[in-house]
């Protein structure tokens, strides 16, 4: 092999341990939080031993796949530990991070990821790793369906780094999430009275969709399993079923704060059917007696005004879902 392989693989051994303990720690976090907590000072010095963050950034190694990873881990564990620093002690958070606190608190409103990532990247990263960590940032923004100041992160990329190839591999898709946000919404998404504000039994719901059958999308802005679904199935499903009798709702939960950003999403996603802004008394009233255990959660309802939750589980399912309301239509 020649030096520059060797190179390479000598930085991929270095980083090797390195990320298998980061990423080892950072899920017991979760896992055994209680033991974690009581041990941190603990797992800290091991992970010191190994790396720090100041001397993260390292251009020599990006052909190294394990310091790769490292990255990608770290942007995102840094990203949780800076939600639980928000949680913890808000003050210090907004003030260390968006120069102020009301600053701060509009701008974690609108945004929890993209922004607070490019800022994490911007504080610790530089130069071919910094760029790195930008193209994982967009990558996984547009997998999550997370557009949230992509656009604007996008031209600062752009701007820092004009000679990059992730501009070519990532404009186009950019630019189109663009598009979409200039949607608007149209007659055929129907909102409750009040945005349905006023109900709190799921009765009233199948009171308002009697004498149809209706799948019911469980969801919130922001939930991104929710959105991948809808990006990936709603057309399909709506396609599928076109003049075949299925209706639909959209029931978005912890939204109440959210109203403008619902709608938003409402129209991006083309999301025509009948739509609903639960209150805390809706949400755990329907959860609790469809039995859901977490979002997004589909119901599908019958005529009759009987329902059943979903079996295409998650990662949906379509066809077992497709099964589900060929029979209920049918009933």
């Amino acid at each position: 092999p020649d030096s520059v392989f060797l190179k390479d693989w000598r930085e991929n051994q270095k980083y090797y341990v390195a990320e298998k303990y980061y990423s080892f720690k950072e899920d017991n976090k979760f896992y055994v939080s209680k033991s974690y907590k009581s041990n941190y000072i603990k797992w800290q010095q091991v992970q010191d031993s190994l790396f720090t963050i100041k001397n993260l950034n390292n251009d020599n190694a990006l052909n190294a796949y394990n310091y790769c990873l490292l990255l990608r881990d770290f942007l995102l564990r840094e990203k949780e530990a800076l939600w639980h620093l928000k949680e913890a002690d808000p003050e210090k958070f907004y003030i260390e991070w968006y120069n102020s606190i009301s600053e701060g608190e509009l701008s974690f409103k609108n945004d929890r990821k993209n922004l607070l990532k490019e800022k994490i990247i911007n504080k610790y990263f530089s130069g071919k790793s910094a760029e790195y960590l930008y193209a994982v940032l967009f990558n996984e923004a547009i997998n999550n369906a997370n557009h949230e100041n992509l656009e604007s992160i996008f031209v600062r990329f752009k701007n820092q780094y004009p000679a990059s190839k992730y501009i070519a591999w990532f404009e186009p898709t950019i630019k189109s999430l663009v598009e979409k946000q200039k949607i608007k919404l149209n007659d055929k998404m129907i909102f409750a009275d009040n945005n349905g504000l006023n109900i709190t039994k799921f009765e009233e719901v199948l009171k308002l969709m009697k004498g149809k059958t209706v799948l019911l999308d469980m969801w919130g802005t922001w939930c991104s399993p929710c959105l991948q679904e809808i990006e990936k199935n709603s057309q399909f499903i709506k396609d599928r079923f076109q003049g075949k009798g299925l209706d639909y709702l959209y029931v978005a939960n912890f939204d109440l704060k959210n109203e403008k950003k619902w709608k938003e999403l409402i129209a991006y996603y083309h999301l025509e059917g009948n739509h609903v802004l639960a209150n805390i008394s809706l949400n755990k009233d329907i959860m609790a007696k469809v039995k859901g255990t977490g979002y997004p959660t589909y119901v599908i309802i019958k005529k009759d005004g009987s329902y059943e939750l979903s079996k295409a589980g998650y990662p949906m399912n379509r066809e077992i879902l497709i099964k589900q309301l060929e029979e209920a239509i049918a009933h």
